[in-house]
């Protein structure tokens, strides 16, 4: 089952912490109640997005009203608290809360839980809720090498994710989810269990993440509250970063359809976010992390390259197979850089494009959310290259191994 077909058949059945809105206060009420019966204050489990070489953040989502903070150190001693926001207030909300922490040190090993206390009058006077106590590593951006995983196209499939999750490498830095999580948003109380606790899923159980939005993340009329609970480093969703030797571009392809057609409901406005990610790119690549980056690669969700380019029909239900808005964008300044690949899902097919004149990167694309077809990429860097191997999760084959000698 291809892409289209898959979605057709889905539809059919230092601190700083940010605040999620609250919800509608007769939901509050009834989920005071549920804790006030003897419900549990935390939903499922956290997870870390967004690591840098000072900082991640975490997230968690609530049942009901909660005052959060975070306590971290680096021992299960644990020491240090995180527990204000930038404007004076506790960390506090009845759906979720993301709490950032920063000043941390680059490339080491940090012990952290999570906190919650009840806020309504009909809540347990003094529960308090703990999670586990994990622990995750900030970016290393000096390291000699780095190693890490990437997942696409997951489209909230339980078993595909748990088997995926099974298979992280404890050795990681990071994790990058390579978009399409969800199938759409059009209902806000599914948000949680898409982009934090998944079923049968630990998140914080393994390297920290780095999302990409695909275009099925930002379809549906709750989309855009996705970053109440995601977070990526430099608050936007496209992002550079370095980890040790590799340097790393993150571009937003947005939709798969122009913004103007009707499906959207009039709520897209992705082509002028892959105009303005192209002047941002321009300055990105300027930066010494990724300048002096001896191995450099792009993750996009939709790819910049496929078999068969031709535009297609959105009157007759055509889609983007190839993004070719953010290509014209950023063709020209990825080239610039000297990216070695480009690393994409959305077709739900595995690929690879090797590279060509006119376009010297190459093109990997992960496959699709069905567990049988369904592919994770591990990737190594060190100073003398890149290696991505991509597998099948379920067997383990390896599809395509890959090798780029470093740049500088």
């Amino acid at each position: 089952m291809h892409r289209r077909q898959f979605i057709a058949a889905v539809g059919a059945v230092g601190t700083f912490s940010a605040v999620v809105p609250v919800d509608s206060p007769l939901a509050a009420a009834s989920n005071a109640a549920a804790v006030a019966a003897g419900a549990s204050l935390i939903k499922g489990t956290p997870v870390v997005f967004a690591p840098v070489a000072d900082g991640f953040t975490v997230t968690v989502a609530l049942n009901a009203p909660a005052l959060v903070r975070v306590e971290y150190g680096e021992t299960a001693a644990l020491g240090a608290v995180a527990r204000s926001d930038s404007c004076g207030f506790v960390p506090h909300d009845d759906v979720a809360v993301k709490i950032r922490l920063r000043g941390l040190r680059p490339g080491e090993r940090y012990h952290w839980r999570v906190v919650a206390g009840p806020l309504s009058a009909g809540a347990r006077k003094g529960a308090v809720e703990r999670t586990a106590t994990y622990v995750t590593r900030t970016l290393a951006p000096t390291a000699g090498e780095t190693r890490f995983g990437v997942w696409n196209d997951t489209h909230d499939r339980a078993e595909t994710i748990q088997r995926l999750h099974e298979g992280r490498g404890e050795g990681d830095d990071f994790l990058l989810w390579n978009g399409d999580v969800s199938n759409d948003v059009n209902r806000r109380e599914i948000l949680p269990g898409l982009y934090v606790c998944p079923k049968g899923v630990d998140l914080a159980e393994g390297a920290p993440v780095f999302f990409v939005r695909g275009n099925h993340d930002v379809r549906g009329i709750w989309a855009n509250k996705m970053t109440d609970f995601v977070d990526f480093p430099e608050g936007r969703p496209f992002y550079a970063f370095r980890s040790g030797p590799l340097g790393v571009v993150v571009l937003d392809t947005g939709e798969d359809k122009p913004d103007a057609h009707p499906s959207f409901k009039g709520v897209a406005a992705f082509e002028d976010l892959i105009r303005e990610q192209a002047v941002w790119l321009g300055r990105a690549i300027a930066s010494p992390e990724l300048r002096d980056a001896p191995c450099r690669v792009v993750f996009c969700h939709i790819p910049l390259r496929w078999h068969k380019e031709a535009r297609p029909d959105y009157a007759r239900g055509g889609y983007d197979w190839v993004s070719l808005r953010g290509r014209e964008a950023w063709g020209g300044v990825l080239r610039q850089w000297g990216a070695q690949v480009v690393v994409s899902g959305h077709t739900h097919r595995a690929a690879w494009l090797p590279p060509s004149g006119e376009w010297p990167f190459g093109q990997l694309v992960g496959g699709g959310p069905r567990l049988d077809v369904a592919t994770r990429i591990r990737g190594h860097a060190t100073g003398r290259e890149l290696r991505l191997v991509m597998e099948r999760v379920v067997d383990g084959t390896v599809l395509h191994a890959l090798s780029f000698p470093s740049v500088c």
